[in-house]
């Protein structure tokens, strides 16, 4: 086995399944009711799915470089692989965007408590995907330079030694892409909580709800 993924790369991989697998068994009930809660509300039309297998490419894609920077760049290290990394990247990144944007236009006309508070959030997101797919398109094998210069300067971060000289001699539009991704992590707790908040159940009294039924309410 090589070296280098053995030491660099297989601590994370091991760290993510010690973490993600446990806290999949304890909450399997809560994340099966909220599939069947999105589904309900998402369909199940080509729409829907593209936007869950282009959100599942792009968080792996991303997960994988950042993760195990090494082992993918020892993948790329082969111009055919690359090529098949850039494609697949791309079209994750196309799927996504449709299913944005058939999702946004379906909250436009949703009468759910809640569903119109996602707008600002979806939007957002739509928009840094599209920035990720014009940084795609216009700057070539973005897989290689992602791996060698954005993962150093968020690993940095990680670590709590923040080193931003070669992120700062990025073009604009890739440093947009950063802060694309600080604006989404604000905005979700946010907007989560904005959604509860308004399709909460409204709250009745015992006395309102015994003098709705006719019963006698003394003061």
């Amino acid at each position: 086995m090589n070296d280098t993924f053995l030491y660099d790369s297989l601590p994370y991989l091991v760290l993510v399944l010690a973490v993600g697998v446990p806290a999949w068994l304890r909450n399997r009930a809560r994340l099966s009711a909220w599939v069947m809660g999105w589904v309900e509300r998402e369909g199940t039309g080509s729409a829907a799915v593209s936007l869950v297998v282009g959100g599942l490419v792009m968080l792996l894609w991303h997960a994988a470089c950042f993760l195990l920077p090494n082992a993918v760049g020892l993948f790329i290290r082969s111009p055919l692989r690359l090529f098949f990394l850039e494609v697949v990247g791309l079209i994750g990144g196309m799927m996504l965007a449709w299913g944005l944007v058939a999702s946004i236009t379906r909250r436009f006309s949703s009468r759910e408590p809640g569903a119109r508070v996602w707008l600002p959030f979806q939007v957002l997101l739509l928009a840094e995907v599209l920035n990720g797919l014009s940084i795609a398109v216009g700057y070539r094998w973005a897989s290689a330079w992602y791996v060698s210069v954005v993962v150093p300067y968020l690993r940095s971060l990680v670590t709590l030694q923040p080193d931003a000289t070669l992120v700062a001699q990025l073009p604009l539009t890739v440093r947009m892409h950063l802060f694309g991704v600080l604006a989404l992590l604000l905005a979700w707790p946010l907007t989560r909580w904005l959604a509860s908040a308004r399709s909460a159940p409204t709250l009745v009294s015992s006395r309102e709800e015994t003098a709705g039924q006719g019963g006698i309410v003394t003061p």
